[in-house]
């Protein structure tokens, strides 16, 4: 096959990719520096007006460190659930076919299905949980109606939408670990703390980036959980990065702001990214 044969049946796929990714994201990057809003006259060139005004509220460093917190608590919590289970799985359970089809089953549900499924788990008056196993145990108050405890709610529920999918990548990197160093330390006596801690998981350590990577990706912009669930209430304290794109574009109708927070939102991803593949190759 020659050059001219191989641009060819490349042209397709980058036509696609062109129209799909390159054409929305352009037009993203061209509206965040424009006065754009819904239902009034075009005000011109905004420069970086949008992103100044828009780093300079304090909504946006609240709903910042909103997101912050949402990110390390689901993404911590659901890589170690998910690598004890795998691991659980991996050592201990020879049949496993069962056990992780049960396993995964939230994985396959919506999000935001799985947000109406909690909400209505946490209710106050008619859910098991919060009308009541929580009473039961003396928390009386509406659990996503108080600040203090709805950002913890949709941890939770995006933990238990999410870890499946961390268990099936650390399942797959632990199955393809060489057998022969395992049964060469058993052979020499290591027990199985020192094998989890010197080789496990050394090993394992390109697959976990792959992991935490990929779910940090779909816990920062996470919207649907937290939409279905509280709408960034009460007030808005489970309000993240994503939820406030939504509500500047959708209620406020400024575009240009919109759009401008996603590219921030982009570029917050693609550092994170970044700084996490390097810290598994070094």
């Amino acid at each position: 096959m020659n050059t001219k044969d191989k641009y060819k049946f490349l042209g397709p796929t980058v036509l696609i990719s062109a129209v799909l990714v390159a054409f929305p994201f352009v037009y993203m990057l061209y509206t965040s520096v424009q006065n754009r809003v819904a239902f009034q006259p075009y005000a011109g060139f905004a420069g970086i007006g949008n992103y100044r005004s828009l780093v300079q509220s304090s909504e946006f460093t609240r709903s910042l460190i909103t997101t912050a917190a949402f990110v390390i608590g689901s993404v911590l919590l659901s890589l170690l659930i998910g690598l004890a289970l795998a691991l659980i799985l991996h050592e201990h359970v020879r049949k496993r076919g069962l056990f992780l089809a049960l396993l995964t089953i939230p994985a396959i549900v919506p999000p935001a299905a799985a947000g109406f499924a909690w909400k209505f788990l946490l209710h106050r008056d008619v859910g098991v949980l919060g009308g009541y196993l929580l009473p039961k145990l003396g928390l009386e108050k509406a659990i996503l109606g108080d600040s203090h405890w709805a950002l913890g709610s949709i941890i939770v529920a995006d933990i238990w939408c999410q870890t499946p999918l961390m268990l099936l990548i650390l399942l797959a990197g632990l199955q393809a670990l060489p057998i022969e160093v395992f049964e060469a330390a058993r052979i020499d006596g290591a027990s199985y703390w020192q094998r989890l801690q010197r080789i496990t998981l050394p090993l394992l350590k390109p697959v976990l980036a792959v992991a935490v990577i990929i779910r940090f990706i779909f816990a920062f912009t996470s919207f649907d959980v937290i939409f279905t669930m509280t709408r960034g209430g009460p007030g808005i304290a489970t309000q993240t990065l994503p939820f406030l794109g939504w509500k500047t574009g959708f209620m406020y109708y400024d575009f240009g702001q919109a759009s401008a927070l996603a590219v921030i939102m982009l570029v917050i991803t693609v550092v994170l990214s970044t700084v996490l593949v390097r810290m598994v190759r070094t």
